[in-house]
């Protein structure tokens, strides 16, 4: 049996933990909160575990193998590190980390102390997504030109927006745009020539992005992310003998294929439970065989996010400073 421990106790690890319910490899062990109303409400819902008042006294549980981590980006890092040091497996909600260094860090300490890590991208190990790269690799589009996707919401109320505007930690790119990168990547495999950004920001922070990037070969890609603003989460994947629509792209269940010969097709591929079960088993299957990383999301996979990031980064621009 694998011991399961979550730091943070947000609505995240709440669906988390629903997902969690499905295994038959592991069990929720412990929480830790700062909040006395959080870890009352995990106790109430699941009354066998164990809850911490601090994270520390969680990382020294001996019943715990691996932990989730939910709590704010600029969080990650710190806790992440202090994980993998007392030899605690990680599965790390996203974005795993906040710069190129932090994640090059993190994996030199789990290579080097053999400890797993994984950045949460749950996109990557759904049946939906898996039977998609099949089709890919089968031709069903021909060669991929350009990929798009979206990920856009608006603000509402009754949502805590104190994070997404802090500085350190605040934007929409740090939000929701290592879904997007994440995807981006897994359709096209080839070094970056350009990036562009067009932004919009408020509070200092950006809370529209729309980035266009080129890479070398030919092959572009679209990635549209918002705070202020709604739109299908759609994602485009243009071929040369046609197109593939996923929506949502970050957790489908359908896609449709639209030929250039005229030829349509729906595809519908189920969750297994629903969409945090696929990323769980994974992460226990690579726990049973004693690996430090997952192929499918890597810890390359996660260094090449935030080299992305940084290069969109540094093309986007503030009108206001």
């Amino acid at each position: 049996m694998i011991g399961w421990g979550i730091l943070g106790a947000g609505n995240i690890a709440h669906r988390f933990v629903k997902g969690l319910s499905f295994s038959k490899e592991g069990r929720l062990v412990a929480v830790a909160s700062h909040s006395k109303e959080k870890r009352e409400e995990f106790k109430t819902l699941c009354p066998n575990i164990v809850t911490y008042d601090n994270y520390d006294a969680l990382l020294e549980d001996e019943n715990v193998n691996v932990v989730y981590l939910a709590m704010w980006h600029k969080d990650h890092y710190r806790w992440a590190k202090q994980a993998l040091q007392k030899g605690k497996a990680v599965l790390c909600e996203k974005p795993a980390v906040l710069s190129v260094e932090e994640m090059e860090d993190l994996a030199l300490i789990a290579r080097k102390n053999h400890v797993f890590f994984m950045e949460a991208m749950k996109t990557r190990f759904l049946p939906m997504v898996k039977h998609l790269k099949e089709l890919l690799e089968q031709g069903a589009i021909g060669k991929i030109e350009r990929v798009e996707n979206r990920f856009c919401y608006r603000m509402e109320e009754g949502m805590d927006p104190r994070y997404l505007f802090e500085k350190d930690q605040g934007g929409i790119l740090n939000d929701v745009g290592s879904y997007n990168i994440a995807s981006l990547l897994d359709y096209i495999h080839a070094p970056i020539e350009k990036v562009e950004n067009k932004a919009t920001f408020m509070q200092g922070v950006d809370v529209h992005d729309r980035i266009t990037i080129r890479f070398k070969g030919g092959q572009t890609g679209f990635l549209e992310m918002a705070m202020d603003e709604r739109k299908s989460p759609e994602m485009i994947i243009y071929g040369d003998r046609g197109t593939i629509v996923c929506e949502p792209f970050y957790r489908p269940e359908k896609i449709v294929i639209a030929r250039k010969d005229g030829k349509i097709e729906e595809v519908c591929v189920p969750y297994d439970h629903d969409d945090f079960y696929s990323q769980i088993e994974e992460v226990e299957r690579c726990l049973n065989a004693g690996k430090t990383e997952s192929e499918r999301m890597s810890l390359n996979d996660s260094i090449e996010i935030q080299k992305v990031i940084r290069k969109i980064r540094e093309v986007t621009k503030d009108p206001e400073i």
